[in-house]
């Protein structure tokens, strides 16, 4: 039996995925990371995925992904 806390992934409970309905929502890292135990934790656990470079003005970058479906938003 799951509880809250295997449903819901991240600290910020209220983002849903608008494609499958899952709450299992990592947050886009973009940028260039420095590697700290902390960020390694957070990847591991799915809290966090990194999204590449940030490239400003050319279209709206998202700032989430669904760990399930893998939807970006």
């Amino acid at each position: 039996m799951k509880n809250d806390k295997d449903v819901e992934n991240t600290e910020d409970a209220e983002v849903v995925c608008p494609r499958c309905g899952s709450r299992n929502i990592a947050r886009i890292f973009r940028g260039m990371p420095s590697f700290t135990e902390e960020l390694q934790h957070e990847l591991d656990e799915g809290k966090v995925v990194l999204g590449g470079c940030e490239v400003e003005g050319i279209y709206p970058l998202s700032c989430y992904q669904c760990n399930d479906c893998e939807e970006e938003f």
